[in-house]
């Protein structure tokens, strides 16, 4: 097998890797109304800042680089709603709402994240 052959093996591996964890996602959360991809984004760069202090909720909408504002506002909302992020009160400002994830979220982003990990491991390194 040429080096050429072993780079495209490599990459073909990479992409089945990619799809089945996104069909992985979809599946872990299709007892909710999160399977869209973005919730990936938010719930997994909450979880890899999850020992750092809460954030804001309006910070949240930064972390969901590919849709606009408006519907990352009401992504946000939705996860709230469907029990994956708590809310609480700032207690320096009133105005202002803390958010941090649930157990149930911790429980399904980390079941997410062990395949993911797993599905990267398989792909070997050229």
């Amino acid at each position: 097998m040429t080096t050429h052959d072993k780079t495209e093996q490599h990459r073909i591996r990479a992409a089945e890797a990619i799809f089945n964890i996104d069909i992985f996602w979809a599946e872990t959360f299709a007892d909710t109304d999160m399977r869209d991809l973005n919730y990936c984004d938010l719930l997994s760069q909450l979880w890899i800042h999850r020992h750092e202090a809460p954030k804001t909720k309006t910070e949240l909408y930064d972390l969901m680089p590919n849709i606009s504002r408006r519907t990352a506002v009401k992504y946000v909302q939705k996860a709230i709603e469907q029990g994956f992020l708590a809310e609480t009160p700032c207690e320096a400002d009133r105005r202002i709402r803390l958010i941090t994830l649930t157990p149930m979220a911790l429980e399904k982003i980390e079941v997410f994240l062990d395949y993911s990990s797993r599905c990267f491991l398989a792909v070997p390194s050229n």
